[in-house]
């Protein structure tokens, strides 16, 4: 949060999403995200509340990975924002509708385990050009703004 919001304070909690463990499309993706910024600012002691998070979304063109943020206020007002959408492997989708979480599947892909924690999928899937971090940083920088632009109107 640091690359984002230098004079912050972050305190990260562990909420529940609300949604199943491996969300299944942009809906319930973005709905988790919405329930856990809601969660953390109950539980927080912040005017914010900040919630992430990844999901999968069987399309057309195949099976993506999706993942949402969302930032609550006291007032009320609640941002949202997407960030970047690659393909999984077709192979993925049986273990995925079987009710494995993606990480369990990436965890099997690599021969790895705790994908989630560094690199994620698609770290993987970008060789390493863009890992996880980096790309729900872009997603917090979306709502810090909006948050930001918001307060300026006011």
């Amino acid at each position: 949060m640091e690359k984002v919001w230098k004079d912050a304070e972050i305190t990260s909690l562990s909420v529940p999403s609300g949604v199943s463990a491996q969300p299944f499309s942009d809906e319930e993706t973005m709905q988790g995200a919405i329930n856990r910024a809601k969660r953390a600012l109950e539980e927080g002691e912040a005017p914010i509340g900040i919630g992430l998070e990844g999901g999968v979304m069987k399309t057309e063109h195949g099976l993506f990975m999706c993942n949402w943020g969302a930032l609550a206020t006291m007032d009320g007002k609640v941002f949202v924002a997407g960030g970047a959408r690659i393909t999984l492997p077709d192979d993925f989708l049986a273990p995925l509708e079987d009710g494995k979480e993606l990480s369990e599947v990436m965890e099997e892909f690599v021969q790895r385990k705790d994908i989630r924690s560094h690199e994620g999928a698609i770290g993987i899937f970008t060789d390493d050009y863009v890992d996880r971090t980096e790309l729900f940083v872009h997603v917090v920088k979306l709502l810090v703004g909006q948050y930001k632009y918001d307060k300026k109107q006011a």
